[in-house]
């Protein structure tokens, strides 16, 4: 069954009222009709079968609880130098297929694209409905916060039990055991920090090591800016839930 995620706004009792963005989604994509059964996972994260009751006026109605936990048992933070638009919406929908909790984008010194503030605002609306679709496919219980366009100096604000910058340097010297001793301690939150397409600068990479964060390589191979992220959220994933 199709699944949708649902605003404290459209839930009145055990009946929902769907928004307009899903309501055309049910009607005009998967031409539901009346008595068709869909899956909401509501605010509190609670999943539901409901039956549509009305499907002109997006009135559906609830039958019973799905019990299910789909969400890794560690809250991962991925901070990310914003790279080109096409490859942040790419690391987007993968990083939520993946589990990730929270994305936090900022502007490095060598980030190739140049914005701000006001004009990364004005894409958030299509940002946010791709965690959402990612989330409802991934058959997820939470969307993914987006926070707004961050600067360096910020990261501090999102640090974590075990903080990890992805840098390329840590590879060409040889080192391939930091991220493989850190997510083998005991944590509940962990931090990653991946830069855009042209790196980190030194003075960068500094300012991190000053917060408490620990520089790792990601295996031999030198990543591209959209690869690394989703290899250390995989990396992550499988010594949770796989090992």
């Amino acid at each position: 069954m199709q699944r949708y995620f649902i605003e404290e706004s459209c839930i009145q009792g055990l009946d929902i009222y769907i928004d307009m963005y899903n309501h055309k989604h049910m009607k005009k994509v998967m031409r539901y009709h009346n008595g068709d059964q869909v899956v909401c996972i509501l605010p509190n994260h609670h999943t539901y079968v409901y039956q549509i009751v009305d499907i002109d006026k997006g009135l559906l109605r609830q039958e019973q609880e799905i019990i299910e936990n789909h969400e890794l048992d560690v809250d991962i933070t991925l901070i990310y130098g914003l790279p080109k638009n096409d490859k942040f919406e790419f690391v987007l929908q993968k990083a939520t297929e993946l589990g990730v909790k929270r994305i936090v984008p900022f502007l490095s010194k060598r980030s190739i694209i140049k914005t701000d503030q006001k004009t990364f605002q004005k894409k958030q609306e299509r940002y946010l409905r791709i965690l959402k679709e990612a989330s409802e496919q991934s058959y997820r219980q939470m969307i993914p916060e987006l926070t707004p366009l961050m600067k360096i100096q910020d990261i501090k604000n999102y640090l974590s039990d075990i903080n990890l910058v992805a840098y390329e340097e840590m590879s060409k010297q040889g080192e391939h055991t930091a991220l493989y001793q850190a997510i083998h301690q005991d944590y509940q939150t962990i931090t990653i920090i991946v830069g855009p397409e042209g790196g980190f600068e030194q003075s960068e990479i500094d300012i991190m090591k000053s917060m408490g964060i620990q520089e790792c390589s990601l295996g031999k191979r030198i990543l591209r800016s959209e690869t690394a992220p989703l290899y250390m959220l995989s990396v992550i994933g499988y010594s949770r839930e796989l090992m």
